[in-house]
C-alpha cells in the first residue's frame, strides 16, 4: 500500500495479539491509522474504525476546500500575467493567440522532458512556474519603438540591434520589482525574459551563454517561441506549415538548440499540430 501511495488515502487498523512495543512501532511507522491488541470488544473496534473514517473524511475535506482555494489563486495569477502579456501582444499588431502558444507548447515540452530525463530535476512546480512566467517571455517589447516591431519589412541591421534589447528591457522590469526578488515566479520570469533569445552554440542573445549555461527555462521557451513564430502569421512574413516549421528547427534554420529539446519536440510535434488545428477549426 505504500509502495502504491493507497496508504495516504486509505485507513488502515491493525489488530494483532502481539502487542509488544517492537511491533506496535513496526505497524505505526509503516502507516497504520490505529493498533487494536487482541482480545478485543467489537463495540470498541467499531466505534474506533467508525471515528477514523470519519476523521479521514474530514481530511479530505479540507483537502479539497485547500485545493479549490489555490486553484481560484492561481487562476487569478495566470489570469493577470495574461492580461499584461496581451497588451504587449496587442502592442505588437498581434492578436494575442502567440501568448496561449507559447503556454502550451511549453506544457507539452516539459511534460515529455520529465517523463525523458531526469537531468534537469524539474519538479512539478517548476513546471508550473516555468509555463507561467512564459507569458512573460516578451515584456521587453513594450520599451521598443512600434514602427520597429510592426515593420513589415526585413529590419536593417541597427534596428535589429534595438530589438534585441527587448531582452534585456525585460529582465530589467522584472529587476526592478524589488518587493518580488524573492518571488520564483519573478526569478523564472527574469531568466526567460534576458535568455529566451540564447542559443545551445553560444550564438543567441543577449550574453552569448552555451549549452546548460542558459537556465532550462530559457531553453524551453526558446523552442516554443521560435515554432509558433515560424507557424504564425506575422506582419513580416506568412505563417509556414507546421511541418515545415518543425522541419526548420530541426536543420538548425533558426539556430541551434538542446538536443534533449530537439527530441521532446519531434516526440509531440503531433500533440501540436493537433492543439494547432483545433484552434484553427
Amino acid at each position: 500500500m505504500n509502495r502504491n501511495h493507497w496508504i495516504e488515502d486509505i485507513p488502515v487498523i491493525m489488530i494483532s495479539t502481539d502487542n509488544s512495543d517492537d511491533n506496535v512501532s513496526r505497524a505505526y511507522s509503516l502507516g497504520v491509522s490505529d493498533y487494536i491488541s487482541s482480545p478485543f470488544d467489537a463495540k470498541v473496534v467499531y466505534n474506533r474504525v467508525f471515528n477514523i473514517i470519519k476523521l479521514y473524511s474530514k481530511q479530505r475535506r479540507l483537502v479539497q476546500l485547500v485545493t479549490e482555494q489555490i486553484y481560484e489563486k492561481e487562476k487569478d495569477n495566470q489570469m493577470m500575467i495574461g492580461i499584461l502579456s496581451h497588451i504587449v501582444e496587442f502592442r505588437n499588431g498581434e492578436s494575442g493567440s502567440h501568448v496561449l502558444h507559447i503556454n502550451k507548447i511549453t506544457g507539452m515540452l516539459l511534460e515529455r522532458l520529465i517523463q525523458k530525463t531526469d537531468k534537469y530535476d524539474i519538479s512539478w512546480h517548476d513546471r508550473y512556474l516555468i509555463t507561467t512566467a512564459s507569458a512573460l517571455h516578451d515584456i521587453g517589447k513594450i520599451g521598443v519603438d512600434e514602427k520597429i516591431l510592426n515593420k513589415p519589412g526585413r529590419l536593417t541591421a541597427d534596428e535589429f540591434e534595438i530589438m534585441k534589447m527587448h531582452t534585456m528591457i525585460g529582465a530589467s522590469m522584472l529587476h526592478s520589482l524589488t518587493m518580488y526578488q524573492d518571488e520564483e515566479l519573478v526569478r523564472v520570469a527574469t531568466e526567460i525574459c534576458r535568455w529566451h533569445h540564447e542559443r545551445y552554440d553560444g550564438r543567441g542573445y543577449p550574453d552569448g551563454l552555451k549549452g546548460d549555461e542558459i537556465p532550462i527555462s530559457a531553453q524551453v521557451v526558446s523552442v516554443a517561441d521560435v515554432y509558433d513564430a515560424l507557424a504564425s502569421e506575422r506582419v513580416y512574413k506568412k505563417a509556414f506549415p507546421h511541418e515545415k516549421a518543425i522541419e526548420m528547427i530541426m536543420n538548425g534554420e533558426c539556430g541551434t538548440f538542446n538536443p534533449l529539446l530537439l527530441e521532446c519536440l519531434n516526440d509531440i510535434q503531433g500533440r501540436i499540430k493537433d492543439e494547432m488545428d483545433a484552434e484553427k477549426a
